[in-house]
């Protein structure tokens, strides 16, 4: 009699199925919604992280350098990283707040000195004009000399200018008040970055490896390249042409050359900013001492500072890659179209990447690639 098989300790090993479509539909859907939930969460916070990422990636090195001189922990140096930049960021503003104060006490004094000095008499030819012209004349000789008749005449438009005054100040206090909140939170993404970036970065090379090979890491540093050459060339020649404009209005005599500056630094990406601002400042010479500081700001802005725009520009981006610098002039003025300011550093990041793809898609040997499936 054969003996019975004892079933008291054998296990029942369950059978694993694969995943069917529908389950793997259904997963997909699943992490598409949660990666459409995340956008959404943080959709008004992603202008913040872009700009704490790229303060954190362009200025990685002098966190660097800051650990290791100071013998500081990563939380210490990137809060020290973090004041430091908040001070840089905020010492241009303190100065073009200073200068406009400034002028409006200037544009005031010059208003009150005008009533006090009475209206010039009409000219000659104000009387000769057809119909109206005695009367006109009649009219400017009594407000000439009567300084009440001038402040009931100006008082409906000075009420009106003043309710303008008020309403773009709000205007304007409301955008700052924005662009602080905004610094604010950027500032303290970054603070994350400098402290977590190493660990970040070594994940993201191991996800890009995952789905992409060996290419992944290279296209995320091509990706790093490109942003740090592009920081550096749109900030180092906006700092350069704000200088050169400082230097070329304190020279000639123009007021509120501070904020002047600062506007040529702010609109340097533009090609068009800086020269409004040393055209408009060489006809505003030209009006009030003639034609030689006229012709001098005409030369200073475009023999130095718009120069500097078509040297330093090119030379500070190409030293960040392989990358033509035609794709990246190209990736810098589709960005902003695309994207407004953040575009400056999207655009060209992006077409570097795919310019990177193509050129290595296109490098591969149709026979290698037989040879390796084969």
């Amino acid at each position: 009699m054969e003996p019975r098989a004892s079933t008291h300790n054998s296990r029942v090993t369950p059978s694993v199925l694969p995943p069917s479509r529908l389950e793997r539909g259904v997963a997909a859907a699943l992490l598409l919604a949660l990666a459409v939930g995340c956008f959404f969460v943080l959709r008004p916070f992603v202008a913040a992280i872009l700009w704490g990422a790229i303060l954190a990636f362009a200025t990685w090195p002098v966190f660097g350098l800051v650990q290791r001189r100071l013998h500081l922990g990563r939380s210490a140096a990137a809060l020290l990283m973090v004041v430091a930049a908040f001070l840089v960021m905020l010492a241009p503003l303190f100065l073009v707040v200073a200068d406009v104060a400034d002028g409006a006490k200037q544009l005031v004094k010059a208003g009150k000195d005008i009533l006090a000095a009475g209206l010039p008499g009409p000219p000659d030819w104000i009387a000769s004009i057809p119909f109206a012209g005695a009367r006109i004349d009649e009219q400017w000789r009594h407000l000439a000399t009567e300084e009440q008749d001038i402040q009931v005449l100006l008082a409906p438009y000075a009420a009106a200018m003043g309710r303008w005054g008020l309403d773009k100040g709000v205007n304007v206090g409301i955008v700052l008040a924005q662009g602080a909140l905004e610094l604010a939170l950027a500032l303290f993404v970054a603070f994350f970055f400098y402290r977590d970036g190493a660990a970040l970065a070594a994940r993201a090379r191991d996800g890009l490896s995952r789905l992409l090979g060996d290419s992944g890491p290279r296209l995320l540093s091509v990706a790093g390249n490109t942003v740090k050459s592009v920081v550096y060339g749109v900030l180092g020649t906006a700092l350069i042409q704000a200088m050169l404009m400082l230097v070329g209005l304190l020279i000639a005599g123009v007021p509120n050359a501070v904020l002047l500056a600062f506007v040529t630094g702010i609109t340097s990406p533009l090609p068009i900013g800086p020269p409004i601002v040393w055209l408009g400042a060489a006809a505003w010479l030209y009006a009030t001492a003639g034609w030689g500081w006229a012709v001098f700001m005409l030369a200073w802005g475009a023999g130095l500072v718009s120069m500097a725009d078509n040297v330093v520009r090119p030379l500070l981006i190409s030293r960040g890659g392989t990358t033509p610098i035609v794709v990246t002039l190209l990736g810098i003025l589709g960005g902003v179209i695309a994207f407004g300011f953040l575009g400056l550093f999207l655009g060209p990041t992006l077409l570097a990447v795919g310019y990177s793809l193509v050129s290595e898609w296109t490098a591969r040997h149709p026979a290698a690639e037989r040879q390796k499936q084969a």
